[in-house]
């Protein structure tokens, strides 16, 4: 079975989603992943699918470049290992939020500590909410295992060094 890994984005507007499932499914590859948001009018989109062994790369390829025609979309494609394809990622535990006023270095600031720890980010989002101040919002799912007590500890000196809210909440069995 091949795997490929999928990057799509555009311009957000209805029924992206079914276009691009309806080419996958038209040349029988089957979504494993997947992951999409919309940001500020533009849609992003990840994907790993499969191939049956009667597929060829070629024929996805083509598929592709059909809706990228069609839709105006960007689409690239990679094809990925067997190793990667059965890659486990780390499961989340706990969520950290993070929130106060606007300023550059807050993602940075609380990545640094995440990743000196060896805590894996499994998902982050954030958002500027709009005012007179801009507020900041961000929310990441994290795998820090046996580094938990660490995070918390480290996430509160970040904290009061840049002044933002940092809260860390034990990740309860989610629905994805």
């Amino acid at each position: 079975m091949n795997h490929v890994l999928l990057s799509i984005s555009g311009h957000d507007r209805p029924g992206i989603v079914r276009d691009v499932a309806e080419a996958l499914l038209n040349v029988r590859a089957n979504i494993e992943d997947s992951s999409m948001t919309a940001l500020r009018g533009r849609f992003a989109m990840m994907l790993i699918v499969s191939l049956p062994e009667s597929v060829k790369l070629g024929e996805l390829k083509a598929a592709l470049a059909e809706l990228e025609q069609r839709t105006g979309l960007v689409i690239q494609s990679q094809s990925i290992s067997e190793e990667e394809a059965r890659h486990e990622p780390p499961e989340p535990d706990h969520v950290v939020t993070v929130s106060g006023a606007d300023q550059p270095g807050i993602v940075h600031a609380v990545t640094e500590a995440l990743a000196d720890l060896g805590i894996s980010i499994v998902d982050m989002s954030t958002r500027l909410g709009e005012g007179d101040e801009p507020a900041y919002m961000m929310a990441l799912e994290v795998a820090a295992g046996q580094a938990a007590g660490a995070m918390r500890e480290r996430l509160r000196e970040v904290s009061r060094h840049i002044q933002v809210d940092v809260e860390v909440h034990p990740l309860e069995s989610g629905i994805l």
